[in-house]
């Protein structure tokens, strides 16, 4: 019963607004103005207002069909400067607008090149075509190959410096490695990135070493590890992270040689290092991560304790 008596009141309720809609559209058609048919007559009445905007005394038909304003009576060499202005000044507002066209498209208003032989003493006069090959290679040179620092490069310098104590110096033999040929060449020029490596150096106080040499006479110092930290500033693909590989020499194993690699625009580099194992626990200082451009690679060599 509840439901049947819902229904039946939903339906009172939507035949009350539909009756209400009905009245206020009703009502809106009442107020609305009566709309006039077209006549000839409010044609004929537009068409004599718009000539009369047009010109002031001249029709529409006139306007339309008036021949061409003849140059040749406004430029007449015989006729001195102020017949010139006053033969311009008689002419309408279209016919001074069609003939500052049509001087225009014949080229009254562009200036012709003058002779390089009556140019002042002293001033040189360049070939268009070769000003703007030379402008184009140094545009080049300039993009591919940037002088001096930046300032990412210099703050990239400083994180890399902090922290240097007396018992380290900088590291920069590189190993002369195989050409490179990369696909994105041709776009970017390849390049090698900066890089600032540190040597970790000391005495190793082993059994002979013990024996031979003491604080006083302390015996030559070794290297114990390396902090390489090389620079990507303006790496195409930042999610690229540099990589590294170790290649042992073939003449000597006491020393290997460490690559970096990375994507474009820089080139490969590397560098020769001892041949030691790797403590690779980060209490020990071992770190490898790339961050704000800057991959670094920390490491010491593992210590051997002798035993009796």
């Amino acid at each position: 019963m509840s439901r049947l008596r819902l229904r039946d009141l939903h339906k009172r309720m939507l035949e009350l607004k539909l009756k209400r809609i009905k009245e206020n559209m009703k009502d809106e058609d009442e107020e609305m103005p009566e709309i006039k048919p077209y006549s000839k007559t409010v044609h004929e009445e537009r068409e004599r207002s718009r000539s009369r905007s047009l010109s002031p005394g001249t029709s529409a038909h006139e306007k339309w069909n008036r021949p061409k304003v003849n140059l040749g009576s406004l430029e007449d060499p015989d006729l001195d400067e102020q017949e010139k202005e006053a033969k311009w000044k008689q002419l309408l507002p279209d016919e001074l607008e069609e003939a500052t066209v049509e001087l225009y498209e014949r080229g009254g208003y562009s200036p012709t090149y003058g002779d390089p032989d009556d140019a002042m003493p002293g001033i040189e006069v360049l070939n268009e075509d070769d000003d703007k090959a030379k402008l184009i290679s140094r545009r080049e040179s300039q993009r591919k190959k940037p002088e001096g620092m930046s300032e990412s490069e210099s703050e990239m310098m400083a994180m890399a410096r902090k922290g240097m104590d007396k018992d380290e110096g900088t590291f920069s033999v590189e190993v002369p490695i195989e050409a490179q040929k990369h696909l994105w060449s041709d776009k970017y020029r390849p390049r090698k990135p900066r890089y600032l490596n540190r040597v970790q150096t000391g005495f190793e106080w082993n059994k002979y070493n013990q024996t031979h040499y003491d604080m006083d006479n302390p015996p030559p110092k070794v290297v114990q590890g390396y902090k390489f930290n090389v620079f990507y500033p303006d790496l195409l693909d930042i999610t690229q992270t540099p990589s590294f590989k170790i290649f042992l020499d073939p003449n000597d194993n006491d020393f290997a040689t460490i690559r970096f690699h990375t994507g474009p625009p820089y080139e490969d580099i590397a560098f020769k290092i001892v041949n030691r194992e790797w403590d690779l626990l980060h209490k020990n200082g071992y770190k490898c991560q790339f961050q704000q451009g800057v991959f670094q690679l920390w490491f010491m060599f593992k210590k051997y304790r002798y035993r009796r």
